[in-house]
């Protein structure tokens, strides 16, 4: 039986594209000190691999500038070009991490982990780790087909994208562990199918999810997809997970929780349009909650070795904070706080939503706004605002409030 029988792939749509203006930030980061090192693993991917595409019903993100009356993201205007800083070459000051509210960068993640480069064709594979490849040497894939009961995954170190298949249920542990799909592979770093014929509770704790890099005009779909997807009877946790070189760090809507977690270094360097990628940070698309995300950074558009922006970030990345109905969907639940929020066209663009908190979180630099308001077709209510302030690139916050869009 092939693979292909065995599964459907979950490719949704894309999201709305921004256009504007180019944003350059120009604060540079030197986060610790370290040399980028060489990778160690052996194996080689398949490049040029075709993606199959979504089979009839399978759920998709549909652009709302495709959907008559839609809401669809405002085009003030681009901000006036920053004056440039001088290079830092310390290390940030603690307050950098707002505090400790939010982990420093490469702090977290698989241990022995060092600092990395977006472009490093590999990452070093620690002692102690064991190296799996791919069950399937065309799709890339290393699959988890039929679990039951608690399947433990620990110092792992997987050249391939985890499959979890319709089968699976129960509780799969994924801990002290690195996800690297090569390029070629043809689905998201983990791509979650159970049904509901059980419940799936599925844990990350230090894990770096970072497929490797691809040339221009290749195609890899972890490097432009979100990392990891939901499902209907799912449970995710992620902690103190480093999710890189991807499109996004959840695809995720309902009974998800992300803490002292970080997301950077969105990947569009495959692509010759930037627009063709339409990536972001936290997704609950369709989504009924709850989702938490606590004491995370998320900055999907900053590289983070340089402490740059990734050239044209914005244009890939609708928001690092996207929510959006499906089918009157309501979602509830939804809180965010003590997080750092970065470099997206906007930070937190919600189209739907009853009663988000969003307390105590500092908003980096954005292309357009760091919240921005949505029309009078989005149904978004906020149940707390507060105590949400701008920060710099590195993540220093100001005292200058963020306020609460006007829907």
């Amino acid at each position: 039986m092939t693979t292909d029988r065995k599964r459907r792939f979950l490719l949704p749509a894309g999201l709305a594209v921004l256009l504007a203006a180019g944003l350059t930030a120009v604060v540079l980061l030197r986060d610790e000190g370290g040399d980028p090192v060489a990778g160690t693993a052996t194996g080689a991917g398949t490049p040029g691999s075709s993606v199959p595409a979504a089979p009839s019903g399978t759920p998709g993100r549909t652009p709302p500038s495709s959907v008559p009356g839609s809401a669809v993201p405002s085009a003030p205007g681009p901000a006036a070009e920053p004056t440039a800083a001088p290079v830092r070459t310390k290390a940030l000051p603690v307050n950098a991490t707002g505090g400790g509210r939010y982990p420093a960068r490469f702090s977290v993640g698989a241990p022995g982990v060092k600092r990395y480069k977006q472009s490093d064709a590999r990452l070093p594979v620690p002692p102690g780790y064991k190296l799996v490849q791919a069950h399937n040497k065309e799709s890339l894939e290393w699959d988890l087909y039929d679990c039951k009961g608690t399947v433990n995954l620990d110092r792992m170190y997987f050249r391939a994208f985890i499959y979890i298949g319709t089968s699976c249920h129960g509780k799969v542990n994924i801990t002290n562990s690195i996800i690297a799909p090569p390029p070629g592979a043809q689905n998201r770093a983990i791509l979650v199918n159970s049904d509901a014929k059980g419940s799936l509770e599925l844990n990350l704790t230090n894990v770096t999810i970072r497929p490797e890099p691809a040339g221009l005009g290749e195609k890899s779909v972890p490097l432009n997809d979100h990392a990891i997807n939901d499902c209907a009877t799912c449970t995710i946790t992620l902690n103190r997970v480093d999710v890189a070189n991807t499109g996004g760090m959840c695809l995720c809507g309902a009974r998800t929780t992300i803490r002292n977690s970080w997301l950077h270094d969105n990947y569009i360097a495959n692509l010759s349009d930037p627009g063709q990628a339409h990536t972001g940070g936290v997704f609950p698309y369709g989504g009924s909650g709850p989702v938490t995300i606590e004491n995370s950074r998320l900055e999907p558009g900053i590289d983070a070795y340089t402490g740059k922006p990734v050239a044209n970030y914005w244009k890939a990345i609708t928001a690092v904070l996207f929510t959006q109905q499906v089918d009157g969907s309501q979602l509830r639940g939804y809180s965010v706080r003590d997080s750092f929020i970065s470099l997206g066209a906007y930070g937190l663009y919600a189209q739907t939503g009853v009663d988000l908190k969003i307390t105590d979180n500092v908003f980096g630099p954005t292309h357009w706004d760091a919240a921005g308001g949505c029309d009078s077709n989005c149904s978004t209510t906020y149940g707390e605002w507060s105590n949400n302030v701008v920060g710099t690139i590195d993540g220093v916050p100001t005292t200058k409030q963020v306020p609460k869009p006007a829907r």
